[in-house]
């Protein structure tokens, strides 16, 4: 092996470790905690800002190298498995993509202190081991936007309520597991964490009260779906997981019905997320093989889809402040590198042929066929709705009139890094579809075979 892939370990008497066996999983967990630390100390947005850009540039390398490790156990509640491997740097991306994707008048030293706590938060759930230990995650993660919203004067007490009682459902789920209410009381739990309808109502309220980017690293890493794959499946009755599927099912349906009536760009991106969380939770909760293999890989697809379609979003709003669906802005001609994000992105998300999201969609349709006609039909609609809501904001946003303004709109060299990257996501993703859902595959079998 040469001098490039090898790492020399003073501390063994100058032996030689493979850079495999680096401890790439410590250093992804222990990167954004020192780099929160770190900023913390730090006056100025654009010290803060550069800061917390390269912890993240770092975490992605590391989290990359980390999904690597097949099988590795270094930490005694932590460890990278077929699960949590290619979830690693796609929950690194997404957090590199909501600090790339911030504009630096609303970059404050704090915002990136809560930004990296929400990247440890995520990187650690999706490697946890240890039940307890993913619960106490899953609260933490919990306490993040609260910091936000009160920070901002925000009123917390509607997301208090529904994430207090999410906490308690959560608790006392496992502490009853084995039991039909045990796992009952989980259900409901990761439903309410998910916001699938009746208990949706946090979720438009936290992306018109927080920060755009800590509703995003809240909602998008659908922490409920890992939940639901560590702590339910395959020992959870059958008859509740079914029932769990139904509501899942009527929720993708609502969601993309109410994305389609917004009349607010943060409302219509809720809704969106909402929906298709729905539809991954729906694919989990089918608890057989394909419906699984489906939930992997459109856990992976719609988490950087939908980071992408709120990257551009995001964009435009540092230009334009609040956007309203109410009427035409024809902003295409000031930013048409945004108006092709949006586009692409949005497209992905609802599975058009070429993107990453399209063998995702194929995988759920397919996977559901035996559940019935009505099944299929309905998740097709979801998706029509979805992709109705998204080509309608598109129009608004982006067509119509021509407006002027004497202040550059250039795209800025972080949104133009960010743009590539999706961009590269998207198409590349698509491409190298057949090996991962290989891989998702083998592992939906493994889950269902677990506790057998």
């Amino acid at each position: 092996m040469g001098k490039a892939a090898r790492w020399r370990d003073e501390g063994e008497g100058g032996a030689t470790r493979p850079v495999s066996e680096l401890p790439w999983l410590e250093l992804t967990l222990l990167l954004p905690l020192l780099g929160a630390v770190t900023v913390a100390f730090f006056k100025t947005p654009a010290e803060a800002l550069r800061a917390s850009l390269g912890f993240f540039i770092t975490t992605l390398l590391t989290a990359t190298a980390a999904g690597f490790q097949h099988g590795s156990a270094v930490l005694r509640h932590f460890a990278v498995d077929d699960l949590a491997a290619p979830m690693l740097p796609v929950l690194a991306l997404l957090h590199l993509l909501t600090l790339l994707g911030t504009a630096k008048s609303r970059v404050s030293p704090m915002f990136c202190v809560r930004l990296l706590i929400a990247a440890f938060v995520s990187l650690a759930a999706v490697t946890c081991q240890t039940p307890w230990m993913l619960i106490a995650l899953l609260v933490l993660g919990v306490l993040v936007p609260l910091w936000d919203l009160m920070s901002r004067g925000q009123p917390v007490r509607g997301y208090l309520i529904h994430m207090g009682l999410f906490v308690v459902l959560l608790v006392l789920g496992w502490r009853f597991a084995g039991s039909d209410t045990g796992y009952a009381l989980l259900l409901l739990a990761l439903l309410l964490r998910g916001g699938i309808v009746p208990l949706h109502g946090w979720l438009p309220t936290l992306f018109q009260g927080a920060a755009y980017g800590t509703a995003m690293v809240f909602v998008l890493p659908l922490m409920e779906v890992l939940a639901a794959l560590r702590l339910l499946l395959p020992s959870t009755p059958e008859w509740m997981l079914n029932a769990a599927s139904i509501v899942c099912l009527i929720t993708a349906v609502y969601g993309g019905g109410m994305a389609i009536v917004q009349n607010e760009v943060r409302k219509f991106f809720a809704h969106l997320c909402l929906s298709q969380t729905a539809l991954v939770m729906f694919a989990v909760m089918l608890h057989t093989s394909n419906g699984l293999t489906a939930a992997l890989c459109l856990w992976i697809s719609s988490t950087l889809s939908l980071a992408g379609l709120a990257f551009s979003v995001r964009a435009l709003e540092a230009r334009f402040g609040a956007l309203s669906l109410r009427e035409h802005h024809g902003f295409y001609e000031q930013v048409p590198g945004l108006a092709v994000c949006f586009m692409i992105t949005g497209l992905a998300s609802v599975g058009f042929p070429g993107t990453i999201g399209f063998v995702p969609m194929e995988l759920l349709i397919s996977g559901s066929a035996d559940q019935g006609l009505g099944v299929s039909f309905t998740l097709a609609t979801a998706a029509m709705f979805n992709g109705i809501a998204i080509l309608r904001a598109y129009f608004a946003l982006f067509t119509g009139k021509r407006p002027t303004t004497s202040v550059s709109l250039r795209k800025t060299p972080l949104e133009r890094a960010g743009i590539i990257v999706i961009a590269l996501i998207v198409f590349l993703g698509g491409w190298f579809s057949p090996g991962v859902v290989a891989s998702r595959h083998h592992t939906a079998d493994k889950l269902l075979e677990r506790g057998k």
